[in-house]
């Protein structure tokens, strides 16, 4: 289970989250909707560990991970499927696999829903036609396939998808959701980050709206799904600027502050570890791969 308490994160001394507290149960999907800047993709780079938080917890089956390095918060059972997919682009299907299959995993990820190449061939068969293609022969569609595979044969406990349906046609994104779907059924903790309401409504349990870096809303899917008009307003530009804080579908939701937006990472050269100091995501950060892979299961 993913646990996130009282988490302020941002950038350069700004702060884009104000005390996020977010709960993600084993087995299901929990949807942040939210316009752009709301701090998004923040809030899983805090998650994931590539920026370190200002303060907060962010716990994993009880154990904090907040502030720990990428690397170390991946093999605790985190894997992160992030914006724009990512892929090595000279690397083949095969070989993003077989990569990934080899990635070691502490003892506190060790009880994690287990994935092997040939079951994740199986759930997604087209990666299968496509074994010796390059990561920069793929069409989107399959780049986020590759990615998702990728993330889901590290055997995390916890799986952040960052917009994931991003520019992908609108069957590959239903398709992908249905995916999204399964791997919750198998037992992970899935956090979605969607811009789109009607995606979230078709593959959560739960949704969140996240407006100014605050958790405005939760609630239920179904509760959404029966009255969608307080979500709406909150994705609306209209409703955004005006909030209406007098009927929350949960108690004790806050209503939004302005305090900042939610801006890109700077590029790789440098990037430190201070507090507020973002880690800008590469692939090897989001897979973990490990340098000492085994030996491919496909033939030369």
């Amino acid at each position: 289970m993913l646990r996130v308490s009282g988490l302020h994160a941002g950038y350069d001394g700004g702060t884009v989250l104000h005390g996020v507290d977010l709960e993600v149960t084993a087995g299901t999907v929990q949807a942040v909707v939210g316009r752009n800047g709301a701090g998004k993709s923040t809030l899983v780079h805090a998650i994931a560990g590539l920026l370190r938080p200002y303060r907060g917890t962010v716990r994993v089956d009880g154990v904090d991970l907040a502030g720990r390095p990428p690397h170390r918060v991946a093999r605790a059972g985190v894997s992160l499927v992030p914006q724009g997919r990512r892929v090595f682009p000279r690397l083949t299907v095969a070989e993003h696999l077989t990569l990934a299959a080899g990635v070691r995993r502490s003892r506190l990820a060790e009880d994690g829903p287990v994935w092997t190449v040939p079951q994740v061939l199986e759930l997604l068969p087209r990666l299968g036609e496509r074994l010796r293609h390059r990561g920069d022969q793929l069409s989107g569609g399959e780049q986020q396939m590759l990615a998702i595979a990728r993330a889901v044969l590290t055997r995390p406990r916890v799986l952040l998808l960052d917009e994931p349906g991003e520019g992908l046609a609108p069957d590959l994104a239903a398709r992908l959701r249905h995916l999204i779907g399964r791997l919750a059924s198998a037992g992970l903790s899935v956090l979605l980050v969607e811009q789109q309401l009607a995606h979230a409504i078709e593959v959560a349990d739960r949704i969140a709206v996240l407006d100014h870096g605050r958790l405005v809303l939760t609630a239920a899917t179904a509760v959404v799904r029966a009255d969608p008009t307080p979500v709406e307003a909150l994705l609306s530009v209209a409703g955004a600027a005006v909030v209406d804080r007098t009927g929350p579908i949960e108690p004790g939701a806050r209503g939004p502050e302005p305090s900042g937006s939610d801006p890109v990472p700077p590029p790789v050269g440098g990037a430190g570890r201070r507090s507020g100091q973002p880690v800008t995501p590469t692939p090897s950060d989001t897979s973990s791969v490990s340098p000492a892979a085994p030996r491919s299961p496909f033939p030369p």
